[in-house]
């Protein structure tokens, strides 16, 4: 496909935006995108509508969220992407944030300068544009420029993030003058953020290349700002960062392909919880049996607590065969569990088009608002690195949740997910493909039904319509039940794709979880 004309520059892409219907779920025949805000949706339906392919609209979501979604992402985050082309071949970026060489001790704070790390977003969302697009970097961010100059409307996340952070956001002085009003008060819901300073940026960036971020006048004030700060950054840590080729992991799931990413991502969970579930013949369940609950539950909690065993193995049809064993049905685990309350960490868009191509990116800045830090000369958030506050080692990439996933039925596209959730991530994907493929789910109804988790030694679990004895029955199993009322966003939210074998339509959803949209035409 050639590249598409400069007159979408001057054009806007925003203002060209089709008038496509947005809603948690959305079909379409020529194209789809499922993302966690509704104006980054929009930013990547203008690109499909003015004849890019999925890997441009992927890039316009994407840097679109970056603007709208400031609790979750940010130009100083990482962002791990999945590639189908429309050849069938895949291609896996690793855009993960990196410690600077200068780390010696853990920060140990939780936030501030000393968790900061070097950028990995810019970077990686060029690279795919460049090898797998057909708009260039300044045309894939005019949707974003022109949400941080004109603002977005505050939505309830958001303004319930910052209440629930203010009293670490307060500390930095970049983060008050770009994140909180002229007055100092609190941006409520309802209220429109904008954000001149993002907006310059992001212009740089358009101008000159993510080049600008790690060696030009980007990296000088990135750089400047850590020096005066406590923070490790220098410019040569900025100027060695390049994406790495994204390792992938594959398996089978009821005759589906499943391709992950691997390596510094969890893929390889999501491939062997589904190869485990593949024994039961769940489709024969009612989801609110007691059994079933417990199935899940235990073979989430196994394929969590695999999450650093080689992917090679984690993938393997014999290691899923040997984890299933341990499953009893008479019983719950009864070893400690790693878990956490943080409802989430990360967000995740998925894009296909008329023609076969995919893409799945799933981004991340840490816990909320990442360091809390905003940069006051370039009005973004920056990173937080878990290793940089807990085990530093120089250039790390660390290992996390983020696992960009595709299915295929019949050597084509069938599903393009991730999630957003912490350690739920690849459960929530898990849930998600069980309840379309066992349970001839629709993809809106898959991501609405109630989901649950082992954590912190309890099985958190969304109960409304699960019947009484069923927890009666679980907690006769060894469980210590932890109820939610109503669909949480501990429970992770994923944002998807289906395509239809038998019609060739596209479905998308997103997650009721969150604020997002889906959309197509």
């Amino acid at each position: 496909m050639n590249r598409l004309t400069p007159l979408l520059l001057a054009g806007g892409l925003v203002a060209a935006t089709p008038q496509a219907s947005l809603d948690k779920v959305a079909d379409g025949r020529s194209y789809m995108v499922a993302a966690p805000t509704p104006e980054a949706v929009q930013a990547g339906l203008a690109v499909l509508e003015q004849g890019g392919n999925a890997v441009d609209a992927a890039a316009a979501t994407a840097f679109a969220l970056l603007v709208t979604d400031p609790v979750m992402s940010s130009v100083g985050g990482r962002s791990q992407i999945l590639i189908r082309s429309a050849d069938g071949s895949y291609t896996g970026i690793d855009g993960a944030t990196q410690a600077p060489l200068r780390v010696d001790q853990p920060w140990a704070v939780g936030h501030g300068y000393g968790t900061v790390p070097i950028p990995g977003s810019p970077a990686a969302l060029e690279e795919m544009l460049a090898k797998f697009g057909t708009l260039s970097l300044g045309q894939a961010l005019q949707p974003a420029i022109r949400l941080a100059e004109e603002g977005f409307r505050v939505k309830q996340d958001l303004a319930e993030a910052l209440r629930a952070s203010e009293r670490n956001l307060r500390r930095y002085p970049g983060t008050v003058q770009h994140f909180f009003k002229p007055d100092g008060s609190r941006y409520a819901e309802g209220d429109i953020l904008k954000q001149p300073t993002l907006a310059r940026t992001l212009r740089t960036l358009a101008e000159k290349g993510s080049d600008a971020l790690y060696h030009g006048e980007l990296a000088d004030a990135f750089v400047a700002d850590m020096e005066r700060n406590g923070g490790l950054v220098r410019k040569d840590d900025l100027a060695q960062y390049r994406p790495r080729p994204g390792e992938i992991v594959e398996g089978s799931y009821r005759g589906h392909r499943i391709v992950a990413r691997g390596g510094n991502c969890d893929g390889a969970s999501v491939i062997e919880m589904l190869q485990i579930l593949e024994a039961f013949d769940l489709g024969s369940y009612d989801i609110t049996d007691a059994d079933y609950v417990h199935i899940l539950a235990q073979t989430l909690y196994l394929g969590s607590a695999d999450e650093h065993v080689p992917d090679w193995v984690q993938v393997s049809p014999a290691h899923a065969a040997r984890r299933r064993l341990e499953i009893d049905m008479d019983k719950a685990w009864p070893t400690p569990v790693q878990g956490s309350a943080t409802p989430g960490d990360t967000h995740h868009l998925s894009v296909v088009d008329a023609q076969g191509n995919a893409v799945a990116i799933t981004q991340s800045i840490g816990p909320n608002f990442g360091s809390k830090v905003a940069s006051p000369e370039l009005g973004f958030f920056y990173a937080y690195s878990y290793d940089m506050n807990d085990d530093p080692l120089p250039f790390q990439r660390e290992k996390t949740s983020q696992s960009p996933t595709m299915l295929e039925k019949d050597g084509k596209v069938f599903m393009a997910l991730g999630s957003a959730g912490s350690g739920r991530i690849p459960g929530s994907i898990v849930r998600a493909v069980v309840n379309v493929v066992d349970h001839r789910m629709a993809l809106g109804e898959a991501l609405e039904a109630r989901r649950w988790f082992i954590a912190d030694n309890q099985l958190r679990i969304e109960t409304a319509g699960i019947p009484p004895v069923t927890l009666e029955r679980l907690g006769a199993l060894g469980y210590d039940l932890r109820p939610y009322e109503a669909r949480d966003p501990y429970f992770a939210s994923v944002h998807a794709v289906l395509v239809d074998p038998a019609t060739g339509i596209l479905h998308g959803a997103s997650d009721p979880r969150d604020y997002g949209a889906a959309g197509g035409r």
